[in-house]
């Protein structure tokens, strides 16, 4: 590990002067990082996109919406408003105070580490970076080694655009991470798998430094008695195969009454078949490696439904649908993070309530019903770091929304004003004048204490 620590150290104290400089705090400056960022995007589109492609053999829709026009929207939003956000919040005083002024502002940490996953490897390295520079800060970002042509041009990306001391991306694999966690940031943020997530804590407790995370879970969809069952399988479908069920936030199993389970089944393999067709030939991703691609083969229950060919030459996975899916089953041991759809019946949805309520906090949940007064009841039944009625992936993918987990699907908030408070800290000030004042608290007390107990009534 000393190989890389080093180098490493070199750069972390390049950023630590290039903070105090106050340069990365200008609001001028930030600014006109950002701008750049989102002009650097838009030419640069069709690289970004076929980097995406290569290593994760992304369709270019897919890729465009979820990652470049995505990112552009929190540019756009985050220099619309962050002048806004910086200023400071006047706060009340107490008249023993007059006269006097206070304040809370916002301040950079200083220098953040951001080390980012490989399902979204543009997006989910750039929308927390986005976050750290509005709010002043120095960041080191590590891609995954798993998307390397997405990683190469995010190195390139950030080389055109930031002094090394404002930004670096350090490529490598798990090695660097720990290498890495040994340099004392000011804070730390990761996103990726709960396993990992547990290092990147401790790191931050070891510093004493905050730390935000973003884990996963497996993400719950409820569907009620009473919905339109062919509207839920659209848009159930059209998520939860997005990028080939890659995604944090995508549904990771259904839970329905038992009498709607082969309705339900037969449409979302009709949906399947409508969207992506029975060839090799379709607009799906590929999963990432050998290792995720074996992991979910091993997943797969004898009775699934396979919708399309496996290609394992080129690690595609075919949609599966798994009908009549036991809660102890395998595939619900763990996050799927992948084309794999288990179909779980139930008596009722309170039935379901229980199995639920044992189960880690999940990043997103969904719930399918009619009855607003339903819906409400199971989210409040529920811990989750977000809730979508009657539809999956939005809040998520609002740019407007904060996102994050709760308990072990995460810790923390970012993304627009959310982004721009995680990625700073709150100050507090107070200035007073030099004159008299009227109501002093000083020695000798004598009968000071009835007199203020008659003033200071709460």
């Amino acid at each position: 590990m000393a190989e890389y620590t080093q180098d490493f150290q070199a750069i972390f104290d390049k950023q630590r002067e290039f903070f105090e400089t106050g340069e990365s705090q200008d609001l001028t400056l930030r600014r006109e990082c950002l701008a750049r960022l989102s002009a650097e995007l838009q030419k640069h589109t069709d690289a970004a996109l076929e980097a995406l492609h290569a290593d994760l053999g992304k369709p270019a829709l897919e890729a465009w919406l979820a990652e470049i026009h995505f990112l552009r929207c929190e540019l756009r939003h985050c220099l619309k408003n962050l002048k806004r956000w910086q200023k400071p919040r006047r706060v009340a005083n107490p008249f023993y105070f007059f006269p006097a002024r206070s304040e809370i502002r916002r301040q950079a940490f200083g220098r953040v580490l951001i080390t980012s996953p490989w399902n979204y490897p543009l997006q989910l390295s750039l929308s927390p970076l986005i976050s750290a520079i509005a709010s002043g800060n120095c960041v080191i970002l590590k891609p995954s080694e798993c998307a390397p042509a997405t990683s190469a041009f995010l190195s390139d990306l950030i080389a055109s655009i930031f002094d090394p001391g404002h930004v670096t991306v350090i490529q490598g694999g798990a090695a660097t991470g720990e290498a890495l966690l040994d340099l004392p940031f000011e804070f730390f943020c990761y996103t990726g798998g709960e396993s990992v997530g547990r290092l990147y804590a401790d790191a931050a407790a070891r510093h004493l430094s905050p730390v935000l995370l973003e884990l996963g879970g497996k993400c719950p969809c409820l569907i009620d008695h009473d919905v339109d069952l062919e509207k839920a399988a659209q848009r159930i479908i059209a998520g939860k195969f997005f990028n080939a069920g890659q995604t944090c936030i995508a549904p990771d199993f259904v839970v329905l009454p038992s009498e709607l389970h082969d309705d339900f089944l037969q449409l979302c393999e009709e949906e399947i078949k409508r969207f992506y067709g029975m060839t090799s030939d379709r607009d799906l991703a590929k999963i990432v490696n050998q290792r995720h691609y074996q992991r979910l083969q091993n997943l797969i229950p004898s009775d699934a439904i396979s919708i399309g060919p496996d290609v394992p030459e080129e690690l595609s996975l075919a949609p599966r649908l798994l009908p009549n899916t036991q809660w102890d089953a395998p595939v619900m041991q763990e996050e799927i993070f992948g084309p794999l759809l288990p179909l779980l019946p139930c008596a009722d949805l309170a039935q379901a309530l229980n199995p639920l309520k044992g189960m880690a906090s999940p990043l997103a949940l969904y719930i399918f019903s009619n009855s607003r007064e339903e819906s409400e009841r199971i989210a409040k039944a529920l811990p989750s770091g977000s809730v979508c009625f009657n539809d999956v992936m939005k809040t998520g993918t609002n740019h407007l929304l904060p996102i994050g987990g709760l308990g072990k699907s995460g810790l923390g908030r970012y993304r627009g004003r959310s982004g721009f408070e995680q990625f700073s800290h709150e100050r507090s000030f107070t200035r007073r004048w030099l004159t008299h004042d009227p109501f002093a608290v000083k020695p000798p007390y004598r009968n000071q204490l009835d007199r203020l107990r008659k003033l200071l009534k709460p």
